[in-house]
Order: structure tokens, then C-alpha cells, then sequence
């Protein structure tokens, strides 16, 4: 997942309309800066999403697929910024949701309504340390036992 995938995430993005080509491919640049030669797919998930740092995971079972450590994608309403990655308490995602002004998160993803309120330094922050945690292939990250 090279060229080729950094071609196809040029596919998604120019397939788009303004402004939101142009808002995604911002946040696409800002993560490519931030993670040079990282490795870049299309998943489908629920849409076309741009996925940043594939890795491979197991369950109980064994083996279970491939992923990505960091994701962008179109939605109808809003961008979806994702992060696979653990914090603290649960995901990273829901550490960091005050570094980026007018979002709404789910677990794993913020959506934003509103990319102009957004940071570049909080995307690059997040994609640092979402990647952080996977690059040297996936671990299960242990979390803290609240008391």
C-alpha cells in the first residue's frame, strides 16, 4: 500500500466536492507531514476511508485482519478524523477531543463540522501518537484499573 494507495486516497479526495475536497485534502497533507512514508490505503467503511499505518491484529481466535492506525474519511454531515489508538482510561481519541474546537467524538473518531477551528498541530499531535503505538507492529494496550 504504497503509491498505490497514495494514489487511490488522491482518487477519494479528488472525487469530492468543494469545499470539502479541499478540507480534506488539507487534513490529508497535514497527516502526510507529520508521518512521512507512511504507509497510505483506501478502506471501505461505511464509505470510502483514507487509512494511515495499516497494521495487523488478532483476537482470541488468532488472526484477524488488518487495519489502519489512523483514518480520515468523507461523511455526509462531517469529517471523521480516527484513531485506533489507547489512552489512559480508553481511547486516545477521548483524551485529546478538547484540542479540537466543535467536535462531536465517538470512541474512536472525531467528527468535525467545522475544520477551520482545527489545529494542524492537534492532527499532527494525534497522528504522531496514534502511530506511536502501532508502528512497531499492533499491542494490545493494558489500561489502568480505576479505583
Amino acid at each position: 500500500m504504497t503509491d498505490d494507495g497514495r494514489q487511490a486516497a488522491q482518487v477519494v479526495i479528488d472525487g469530492l466536492d468543494e469545499p470539502r475536497r479541499s478540507q480534506m485534502r488539507h487534513l490529508h497533507e497535514v497527516i502526510l507531514e507529520a508521518l512521512p512514508g507512511i504507509d497510505v490505503g483506501v478502506w471501505d467503511y461505511s464509505g470510502s476511508l483514507i487509512g494511515y499505518g495499516a497494521f495487523d491484529y488478532s483476537n482470541s481466535k488468532g488472526p484477524a485482519g488488518r487495519w489502519f492506525s489512523i483514518g480520515l474519511a468523507n461523511r455526509k454531515r462531517f469529517i471523521s478524523l480516527y484513531s485506533m489508538a489507547s489512552g489512559r482510561d480508553g481511547y486516545l481519541i477521548e483524551e485529546v477531543h478538547d484540542q479540537f474546537p466543535g467536535t462531536k467524538i465517538g470512541r474512536s473518531c472525531i467528527n468535525i463540522t467545522k475544520p477551520g477551528l482545527i489545529g494542524d498541530d492537534a492532527v499532527r499531535d494525534l497522528a504522531r501518537a496514534s502511530w506511536a503505538q502501532f508502528k512497531d507492529g499492533y499491542q494490545r494496550q493494558e489500561r489502568q484499573q480505576k479505583s
